[in-house]
């Protein structure tokens, strides 16, 4: 369905902020919200931490002040700029509190790069170094812009106080290594109001808190609605080079040429090819290089059909891997990565699905091939591809639909994410997701990880996250939207309002407001016991 554009126009970012996101995965943003409101939302955070509990995904209603922030023209056009101009706000967001240390450990000398160091009791946040899982469950972990996340800092945050860190560059990586901690960007002092922009699969931590006062981060995840057909930021009418300055460990100068072109609706140029080269840039892949294996999975890309066949081979030498609920421990960081497989926290394909996806139309044939294999591995890794190619793989649509009837959650998982990344006509497939959404299906009650959720949460979200970014009318599906307000995992009557929000009928957008009316926030009563 269309996303109608309800904001007010921010304040774009340039060419220079583009190409050092692509690089490093971060910016740092001063909202330019007043202070009082900063000092509104702290004070509001402060009693809420010290006398009920953490609000999770509650926390926006519990701390209205907050939407202040994200609707400042600097972060608002900040994420225009990387996810389009009609990003979603991620029904998932969580405040952070480092609480100080103890005496014992305060004295500790710190650098800044350091894995899991000691924090104060009562924290919220990691101190060991990870890539976050999505919410709930897991999706793969892209290259190109589709998630990113903004971490808002409402007070006065000196070193000593504890910021969050961040390594560089390591949003291209389908793990980490032990070795990337030395490249660790930590703020000698985040000034209260100040947010940093990340890219989702961007590696952080948080660091101990050695003051005597609690310090709150607010996360806050976006997505992006369509692929993008032209710049939406303020450029991006040359091609790729580098910032002037980088802090990434690695140069991944094809991968950044290729994520550059995407955002701005192009494709990127082939290059020649040898028999030799593709061979030896074959042998990169899946291995515990990020530089060479980054860099020969675009220049593989950048090669095009002779690429293809050494690429499917090496694909199906990784068949036969069970869809296990791994989820890697980050208690210690060794310097090789985990094989790539499945993962419900989140999930690297292979390299090669990679390559297949980024060559565009020339590996479409191939994908809708391997698309059909009796292996789920090899099935998902071909429904990522497809996902990545964008319109040129429309013609894959039908043969994606039939996947839906698999029998395992998550290769239509992955089907469904698949779908709405292509961005096609979808109503073909709508009986089948009204089915996925209204009825239940016991073998996929499990509960492969923590947090309660099953593999039909994550599937009924990826199901309505189709359907929001779709062309299809939400006038055309209400009550199928209207049925979701009962959904146990409160993400999709999220995804659902959203969808009646930007084109609803009267009848619809009634049908919302009567499920906010029960479930709205009102904090009167705290509001009389709080002191200023």
């Amino acid at each position: 369905m269309g996303l109608s554009i309800l904001r007010k126009p921010g304040i774009k970012l340039s060419d220079e902020q583009i190409r050092t996101f692509i690089c490093d995965g971060i910016l740092v943003i001063d909202s330019g919200v007043p202070s009082e409101v900063n000092n509104q939302i702290f004070d509001k955070i402060q009693w809420n931490n010290n006398h009920e509990f953490n609000m999770g995904n509650n926390v926006l209603p519990r701390v209205p002040e907050l939407q202040q922030v994200l609707d400042s023209p600097l972060i608002h056009g900040a994420l225009e700029s990387v996810l389009g101009i009609d990003y979603i706000l991620h029904p998932h967001r969580f405040m952070h509190a480092s609480e100080p240390l103890d005496a014992e450990t305060c004295s500790t000398e710190l650098v800044g790069s350091e894995h899991a160091p000691a924090m104060g009791k009562g924290s919220s946040g990691s101190s060991a170094w990870h890539q976050d899982s999505q919410s709930p469950l897991s999706r793969a972990r892209y290259h190109v812009p589709r998630y990113a996340m903004i971490l808002y800092f409402p007070q006065d945050t000196p070193l000593e106080r504890g910021p969050t860190r961040v390594i560089p560059g390591t949003h291209l990586q389908a793990g980490l290594l032990g070795s990337d901690s030395q490249y660790a960007f930590v703020c000698d002092h985040v000034k209260a109001g100040t947010c940093f922009l990340i890219a989702f699969d961007i590696a952080h931590a948080a660091f101990p808190n050695k003051t005597e006062m609690s310090r709150y981060m607010f996360k806050f995840v976006f997505m992006r609605a369509h692929n993008p057909s032209s710049p939406s930021w303020d450029g991006g009418l040359v091609t790729w080079s580098e910032p002037h300055s980088r802090r990434g460990r690695y140069c991944h100068t094809r991968a950044w040429n290729y994520i550059w072109d995407w955002m701005r609706g192009e494709r990127f140029s082939s290059l020649p090819a040898t028999e030799s080269n593709i061979e030896a840039l074959i042998s990169n892949l899946n291995g515990d290089d990020p530089e060479s294996g980054l860099n020969a999975v675009y220049e593989l890309a950048s090669i095009g059909s002779e690429a293809i066949d050494p690429l499917v081979k090496s694909l199906l030498e990784y068949s036969g891997q069970e869809l296990r609920p791994y989820r890697k421990n980050i208690k210690e960081i060794s310097e090789a990565f985990h094989p790539r497989e499945w993962n419900e926290g989140a999930y690297a394909l292979q390299d090669e699905a990679y390559a297949l996806g980024a060559m565009g139309e020339p590996a479409l044939d191939v994908l809708i091939n391997l698309l059909q294999s009796e292996d789920k591995w090899i099935k998902i890794n071909a429904a990522f591809a497809l996902g990545e190619i964008g319109e040129p793989a429309v013609p894959a649509i039908p043969i994606l639909i039939k996947q839906l009837e698999d029998d395992h959650h998550q290769v239509l998982r992955v089907t469904l994410d698949a779908l709405a990344c292509i961005g096609g006509d979808v109503r073909d497939a709508l009986p089948t997701i009204r089915k996925l959404l209204t009825t239940s299906n016991p073998a996929w009650q499990e509960v492969p990880v923590g947090r309660g959720w099953t593999g039909e949460n994550q599937l009924r979200m990826n199901a309505m996250l189709l359907l929001l970014t779709s062309d299809i009318a939400a006038s055309e599906i209400e009550d199928l939207l209207i049925s979701t307000f009962q959904d146990p995992n409160g993400y999709v009557p999220a995804l659902a309002i959203e969808a009646l929000a930007q084109d609803g009928t009267p009848a619809g957008v009634r049908a919302a407001l009567d499920f906010l009316k029960t479930h709205r926030w009102d904090d009167t009563l705290a509001n009389e016991r709080r002191v200023f």
